[in-house]
């Protein structure tokens, strides 16, 4: 467990705080004698120490607490009120309590009790005042001035102690040096007042109130201490330590706050000018946040078109920014739509080449459709917003009254014209940021959709070796293949190719899959599973998308091979180390819903002889291009096809992969590559048929 140093600290100061009171207590009211000397000294040095003890817990206590100026001055107030009451109206209290003969105090238990918690209320009070000082002398300070605080404590102290040689007249001239001297080091540091310049004008002003009223109660406080009355009396037969630091503390607040409401008075002329200095870097902080922040551009906007009219005290501001070849006001601050449309049309009648680089003013009186205004505006600043050295718009500010827009408006707005550009520009590429995260959310889910569609890994058939490669141009791809087992001995798959690239093409894929799978379990002639996949995407497929397709379908007990296409790319078979290519004829899914579709689809049954290898694949293969913009082409891949032809399928197919790799090597993929190898190896049983070829079927 992490321990707590300074809460342990301040426990420990604390608890001494007590202990010393405890003492104290017990001393004065069981055991202190005020004829002996000796307890005289011991009385002086407890109450001292209970004090000190008592400051330096404060001062612990504070160091955890955000110090507000003017909560402190307040704290000072509230505890002079205290003690003016007390000095007021306690002595017609105390004279009822205590048993007072000749005009001395008689040092009974209940009197001393009663002394006791009388002085201790007042202890408590003066040790809070002081740590007030304190805190309030070392606020804002930028050099280290502890040395002259430090002494004041010194002096203090020997000026307190001095108290304890009352019945000494002689050395009375030792406790007044000290004192004087403590006086003199008060008004020293009451001039280094440094907090004051960092309060508002609004807080100055109360200040003034405040000092007025708070030195004339210690004023009040001081003199009340000094007037030989019951309850001084009561303070100094306490303790003459408490009673001479009362008086040095009711001396340090009259002259710091005598000191602190002239010092006010000459602040508040130049009030206002740090006011709106420290605004406007409180205004730059929170853009620098806005800059780092999610926000959204509206919320963005707006904040910076509060902010703008509120730092150049105008009545009202919009921003101006490019939406593609025009400039549209938005975000507007205490001005309506109608109004900021038409001065933002005079500005661009208004301004020239330079108003790109910099803010400028313009006066409303030349402006011809002034009277159409809603209000009374007469100035108007706007500041360009820049990215990139390229002009994105302007923050504009107006105001109704004849105060103009000087200097110093020019400044602010210049600078807070950078930052909304830049927030503007952070706005715009978190918003990007965004979209893209959207997009690859999409894309995960497409990815997903992908793997489940295509086939996890190749059939294993007795007489068929299989292989397939798949390798999308983007995150995701439109082409599909699938392999169908089907009963009894048949054996389908499928190629196709959705037009267009990306996510859409990916779903439209997932819906051809759906539709391919289901139609292969209820018809076996491909021509068939075509014509009806063309009327089922009738329903579901947009007039700019089409799906080429060639499904095929191999007897495993007849050894034949039925194959229909539709708009694809021609089956190639590679038989006898020659490269055939398969073209049964048909168009596109998708691209004719009419009986001409029906027509023009052909079925192509072939008699499979052993070794032949069939190879369907998508245009993404002999489209793939070279640096010099060249087609890989279908020659290429019918060369390496037959190069490669007594490899094991998988072997023909890394072959044919790696040979696309080096051709295209200095230009991206563009197109989806998807590649199917079919290797038949049951050696041709005599049938009759000639030639492999059975027949065309329409």
């Amino acid at each position: 467990m992490k321990l707590n140093t300074g809460n342990l600290k301040g426990n420990i100061k604390f608890q001494s705080f007590i202990i010393l009171s405890v003492i104290l207590f017990i001393y004065k009211v069981f055991v202190y004698s005020s004829g002996s000397w000796i307890h005289f000294l011991i009385n002086g040095v407890l109450s001292a120490l209970t004090i000190i003890s008592l400051i330096i817990y404060l001062i612990e206590f504070s160091h955890s607490r955000k110090i507000n100026p003017l909560a402190l001055v307040i704290n000072v107030g509230v505890l002079n009120a205290v003690l003016f009451f007390m000095f007021t109206y306690s002595d017609s209290i105390l004279s009822s309590l205590l048993n007072i003969n000749t005009g001395k105090i008689n040092q009974g238990i209940f009197d001393n009790i009663i002394s006791f918690f009388y002085s201790f209320i007042i202890l408590v009070s003066v040790s809070v005042i002081f740590m007030v000082f304190r805190e309030l002398y070392f606020l804002k300070q930028k050099k280290n001035v502890s040395l002259y605080f430090n002494t004041m404590i010194v002096f203090f102290i020997l000026a307190s102690f001095g108290a304890l040689l009352i019945d000494v007249p002689d050395l009375h001239y030792i406790r007044d040096t000290f004192f004087i001297i403590s006086v003199l080091l008060i008004i020293i540091n009451s001039l280094k007042i440094s907090w004051i310049a960092f309060i508002v004008k609004k807080e100055k002003i109360s200040l003034l109130a405040l000092s007025i009223v708070i030195s004339i109660l210690f004023i009040a406080n001081l003199i009340s201490s000094s007037s030989n009355k019951l309850s001084e009396r009561v303070v100094v037969q306490f303790s003459p330590i408490l009673n001479q630091f009362l008086k040095l503390i009711m001396t340090y607040g009259i002259i710091y706050f005598g000191i602190l409401f002239f010092t006010t008075l000459f602040h508040i002329p130049t009030a206002e000018a740090f006011d709106r200095k420290a605004q406007e870097v409180s205004f730059l902080q929170y853009f620098s946040k806005l800059i780092s922040q999610s926000m959204d551009f509206k919320e963005l906007a707006d904040s910076l078109t509060e902010i703008s009219a509120k730092v150049c005290n105008a009545n009202a501001a919009w921003l101006v920014l490019k939406d593609g070849e025009e400039f549209k006001a938005m975000a507007n601050k205490d001005i309506g739509y109608y109004d900021s449309n038409l001065l933002t049309k005079f500005i661009f009648e208004m301004k020239h080449p330079k108003t790109d680089e910099q803010t400028f003013f313009l006066n409303l009186n030349r402006f011809n459709d002034r009277p159409q205004l809603s209000d009374n505006f007469v100035h108007v600043a706007a500041s360009p917003l820049k990215s990139h050295n390229e002009l994105k718009g302007y923050l504009v500010a107006v105001k109704k009254n004849d105060f103009i827009f000087d200097d110093e408006d020019k400044d602010a707005m210049t600078t807070f014209s950078d930052y909304a550009s830049l927030a503007i520009e952070n706005s715009r590429l978190l918003e990007e940021s965004i979209e893209k995260e959207r997009m690859e959310k999409e894309l995960d889910v497409a990815r997903e959709i992908q793997r489940k569609i295509l086939p996890s890994k190749d059939p294993q058939l007795e007489k068929l070796q299989i292989s397939s490669v798949f390798i999308p141009a983007f995150e995701v791809g439109g082409d599909y293949y699938d392999f169908f087992k089907l009963e009894p001995d048949k054996f389908g798959f499928v190629i196709a190719d959705v037009s267009g690239k990306g996510i859409s093409a990916a779903f439209i894929m997932a819906e051809i899959k759906g539709i391919f799978e289901s139609l292969s379990k209820t018809m076996e002639s491909p021509r068939n599973i075509l014509i009806k996949a063309n009327e089922i995407l009738e329903r579901t497929l947009d007039r700019k998308n089409f799906v080429s397709a060639a499904y095929g379908l191999i007897d495993l007990k007849s050894d034949t091979l039925s194959i229909a296409r539709a708009g694809h790319c021609p089956v190639l078979l590679i038989r006898n180390n020659a490269a055939q290519q398969i073209r049964p004829s048909g168009i596109g899914l998708g691209l004719d819903y009419s009986s001409n579709f029906i027509n023009s689809l052909d079925e192509e049954i072939i008699k499979l002889e052993d070794n032949d290898i069939f190879v369907l694949y998508t245009d993404g293969i002999t489209e793939a291009k070279n640096s010099d913009l060249e087609d890989f082409g279908t020659k290429n891949f019918e060369n390496v096809l037959l190069e490669n032809s007594e490899k094991g399928v998988d072997e023909i197919a890394n072959s044919v992969m790696k040979n696309i790799a080096l051709f295209s090597q200095n230009n991206s993929q563009h197109d989806d590559i998807t590649l199917v190898i079919l290797k038949w190896k049951q050696k041709l049983k005599n049938n009759g048929v000639k030639n492999g070829r059975i027949q065309h079927l329409s």
